[in-house]
This record gives C-alpha cells, sequence and structure tokens, in this order.
C-alpha cells in the first residue's frame, strides 16, 4: 500500500504515513471490532508509525551530517497531536459503552421485575447511542413483546373480574398458546400472572357449576381439580366444596338413619369424612349412628325372639286348638230324636279345612247313651270366620240327655 501524498510504501495495516506523517486512506476494520478496541488499534499504530517517522528522521539528520532540520519535527508533532486525537475519542466511546452498557443492564433487571415500560425507555436510550448494538435490538423487540403479553394479560384478568369468563377463556388459551415454548427470562412475571390468570380461570370455572351439583362424588371430582391449584382463591374454594359436602353427606345420612339403613348412612357419613376428615359434625353423626344402630339391632333382637315366640304359640294354637266351641244347642222331638246343632269358630291364625268333629250324648246321670262324628260346614274356613254342624241321635229317650264335644280334627292351609 502507498502513501496517497508521497508514494512511500507501506505496510497494509499502516494508519499513518511515516515519510509525511499524514493518515493513510486505509479500509476499514472488520466486523465485530468494538469502538475501543478501533481506538485502541488506531492508537497502537500511531504510536508505531510515528516512532518510525522519529527513526527515519534521525537517520535523515545522520546523513546531513547532524545539522537539524525543521521538518524533521513534524512527524513528532504529528504523532503528539494523533496520539492526543486517538486517546480522546478511546475515551469518548469508551464512556459511551459504559453507558450503553449500564442502561442495557438496567433494562435487563427491570424487564425481570415486569417493569416493561421502564426497560424499553433504557433499551431505545441505548440504542441512539449504539443504533447497529444487535443485542439492543434483540432485547427491544422481547421487552416490546413482553408489554404486548403484559396487555392481554390485564384485558384477560378485567374481564374475569367482571366475571365474564366465557370472554375470557378463549383469550386465555391464545395467550397460552404464545407462550408456549418462550422460556426468556424477560418473560418470568408474564409466565407468574399466567398461571394466576388459570388458577382464577378453574377456581371462577367450579364457582360457576358448584350449585348445579348436588352428590358428593360430583363434588369429590371438582374438589380434586381444586387441590391441585394453589392460592388464596383455591384454598377458599376448596373450603366451599368441604363444607358443602359435609351438608350433603349430613343430610343423607340423617334420612337413612331415619329410614333405619343404618349401614347405608354409615357409609353415606364415611364417604363424605374421606374429603373432610377432621370435620366435627361428621364424627358425632357417625358415632350417634352407630349407637342407634346398636339399640336398633338390640330392639330387633328382642322383636325377632318375641315373634318367634308368638309364632311358636300361634303354631301351638294352630295345631291344637284351630277350632273353637261357640255355643251347641240340642232338642228332642216326639220320636225320641235328640238334634244338635253347633256353631264353631276358626281361632286359628290360617285357614283352615275339612273339620270334624266328635261329640258323646249323656242322659242326666252322665251315662253315655251315643257317641259320634260328624263333618262341619263349610269345609274351607278362613282365620277368624264361624261355621256349623249339625247332629241327630236317635231312641233317646231322656228328656234331659246332654251333649259334649270331644274332640275335633282339622287340616291347615
Amino acid at each position: 500500500m502507498y502513501c496517497q501524498h508521497c508514494d512511500r510504501k507501506h505496510e497494509p495495516d499502516a494508519v499513518f504515513c511515516s515519510q509525511c506523517g499524514k493518515r493513510l486512506a486505509v479500509a476499514e476494520r472488520a466486523n465485530g471490532t468494538s469502538l475501543e478496541e478501533q481506538a485502541r488499534q488506531q492508537l497502537n499504530t500511531g504510536m508505531t508509525q510515528s516512532g518510525a517517522a522519529i527513526e527515519a528522521d534521525v537517520t535523515m539528520r545522520n546523513k546531513a551530517g547532524g545539522k537539524p532540520v525543521m521538518i524533521g519535527l513534524i512527524p513528532v508533532f504529528i504523532f503528539i497531536f494523533t496520539a492526543t486525537a486517538v486517546f480522546s475519542y478511546f475515551l469518548y466511546e469508551t464512556k459511551h459503552n459504559e453507558q450503553v452498557n449500564q442502561w442495557h443492564e438496567a433494562a435487563k433487571q427491570e424487564a425481570l421485575l415486569g417493569k416493561y415500560e421502564e426497560a424499553l425507555h433504557h433499551l431505545k436510550e441505548a440504542s441512539q447511542l449504539r443504533p447497529k448494538y444487535e443485542a439492543l435490538a434483540a432485547d427491544t423487540v422481547v421487552v416490546e413483546e413482553a408489554i404486548a403479553f403484559q396487555q392481554s394479560i390485564d384485558d384477560i384478568s378485567g374481564r374475569m373480574s367482571r366475571n365474564e369468563l366465557a370472554d375470557a377463556e378463549p383469550l386465555l388459551n391464545q395467550l397460552k398458546q404464545q407462550l408456549r415454548g418462550r422460556e426468556e427470562q424477560a418473560f418470568t412475571v408474564i409466565r407468574e400472572q399466567l398461571s394466576e390468570l388459570i388458577v382464577r380461570m378453574t377456581v371462577g370455572q367450579i364457582e360457576r357449576d358448584l350449585d348445579s351439583l348436588h352428590s358428593v362424588e360430583a363434588l369429590a371430582t371438582k374438589l380434586n381439580q381444586v387441590k391441585g391449584l394453589s392460592g388464596k382463591e383455591a384454598l377458599s374454594l376448596q373450603q366451599q366444596i368441604e363444607a358443602k359436602i359435609v351438608a350433603i353427606s349430613y343430610k343423607q345420612a340423617e334420612l337413612l338413619m331415619k329410614k333405619k339403613s343404618f349401614s347405608d348412612a354409615l357409609s353415606t357419613v364415611q364417604l363424605g369424612m374421606n374429603y373432610a376428615a377432621e370435620n366435627e359434625q361428621l364424627t358425632a353423626l357417625y358415632g350417634r349412628i352407630q349407637k342407634e344402630k346398636q339399640k336398633f339391632e338390640q330392639a330387633e333382637q328382642k322383636r325377632i325372639e318375641n315373634a318367634m315366640q308368638k309364632a311358636a304359640e300361634e303354631d301351638l294354637i294352630n295345631q291344637t286348638a284351630a277350632v273353637e266351641v261357640l255355643h251347641v244347642e240340642t232338642k228332642r222331638d216326639e220320636n225320641g230324636d235328640f238334634h244338635i246343632e253347633g256353631q264353631l269358630k276358626n281361632a286359628a291364625t290360617r285357614p283352615i279345612y275339612s273339620v270334624s268333629v266328635e261329640y258323646t250324648v249323656h242322659d242326666s246321670q252322665g251315662k253315655k247313651i251315643e257317641s259320634g262324628k260328624v263333618d262341619a260346614a263349610p269345609k274351607y274356613i278362613e282365620a277368624g270366620e264361624t261355621f256349623n254342624f249339625t247332629a241327630v241321635v236317635h231312641g233317646v229317650e231322656d228328656e234331659h240327655a246332654k251333649v259334649v264335644i270331644d274332640h275335633a280334627t282339622w287340616y291347615l292351609d
């Protein structure tokens, strides 16, 4: 490379001419070199080239017999001026870079705290000093996206506060989709707020449906869903659901207890206690049902024993005293025929049929005159019904004869 002023040949990376001291028309350094590095390189190069100029001047002076030549001082003046200018430029650029770095770092911290407007302001200030700084441009895009996300979150939150869940839900799903896979640290607060919105949406939807749920099983499903959420709203909803489970379990168990369905009542209370284990109402009710159950079982056992005894007594009656004689009338006609008419009753607890009556006729002295057996009518008699029998004994001369019913036989239906 040659000097455009004195045509002296130089190395390709020279900045100043070693002969005339003027700045060479050199190409810009490769992209990516920082301003401080360029200034530093220029300062070093200037010092090197100026040193070479001094050395050349000394050589010329030696060849001239050591006589001072005024022109030999020109490179020294150029060196001093160049060094001062480069160093001043270096300081100027260093100060700007420090300011840019401060604003950039402040923007990062503000973005982490969710102060996106402040972060964007600092990034724009830094970009004015370093418009070609790619890191600033990239972070500005991220912060602007965060601001847009924050606006969406504020909109969704407002709709949910107004109980406009149907309108807020699709917007929330859209925001979730947009943030999927975005792991930038600037979105930390956005992701936290999104999680809170998801919890609020779930809580709001369950609260909306809570009045329509009337079974422990349905409420338990919602309770398990709420237990997976965090926050005060989720905890408050969990307590509401548990209270409703307790109320439903208590009411159902009491109804079952009144119907003497003690085992079902205990199961109902136990189901409620699975989701509200420490509830005092259910615990007390469980103990009361157990006592009522024991009391009922004891009474039932006694009732069964009494029933068995009564059944045995009834069976004894049915077997041995099913036929009750209500009254018997007798009449002797002029021919000596002794007419007997009796009315009987089925004293059993079951129908009887084919009843036969055995009788004996005695004279006034108690001596047996005649005995016989006759079928009663009707043939089939319901429990408690009356029926009759008739008989005739011929040749009874004693006008004061009497009849005695000796025995009756029957069949139980």
